[in-house]
């Protein structure tokens, strides 16, 4: 992956996927970390590492050789545009439930230790139309300014 836009138009390749795959959707239940596009706040997609981070997946190629697809390696790469968020954030446990409820629409439930990742604000992707960022901006180049350790308590308390 080359940039974080290419996952998030990847979530979304999944998203048209798992409307055709029963098999697809079978995997769902063995993810151990989600990917989040969570540009629009009240309509969150997700997608797994093992089909987000390659290029051009369909379902029929994913089925075929997900055992030889190495997530360990994808996730490593990923974690250039993505980073994960800690359980006990008000926006994991907000994420969770979302999650939840979009994978038991599958008949489907997330692992007990499933991980979160969002896009870093540094690679944010302009978001839908309409959506004023003024806000946002302000509070990311305010948080650009932090000590690290000041980030991670901000990020602990989101």
């Amino acid at each position: 992956m080359s940039s974080g836009k290419e996952v998030i138009d990847n979530i979304a390749s999944l998203q048209h996927a798992l409307q055709t795959s029963d098999e697809l959707v079978d995997r769902l239940a063995f993810v151990h970390a989600f990917y989040v596009d969570d540009r629009d706040k009240d309509d969150l997609k997700f997608g797994f590492s093992k089909w987000v981070g390659y290029h051009d997946l369909d379902a029929d190629t994913y089925l075929a050789d997900y055992k030889s697809l190495n997530g360990r390696s994808t996730e490593a790469a990923l974690a250039e545009f993505f980073e994960e968020l800690s359980p006990s954030s008000p926006a994991y446990r907000k994420y969770h439930e979302v999650l939840v409820n979009w994978l038991d629409g599958f008949g489907k439930r997330p692992r007990k230790s499933v991980r979160l990742m969002v896009l870093r604000p540094d690679h944010a992707i302009e978001a839908p139309a309409g959506e004023d960022r003024r806000l946002l901006d302000l509070l990311l180049a305010v948080a650009d300014l932090l000590p690290v350790e000041q980030r991670h308590e901000l990020r602990a308390k989101l």
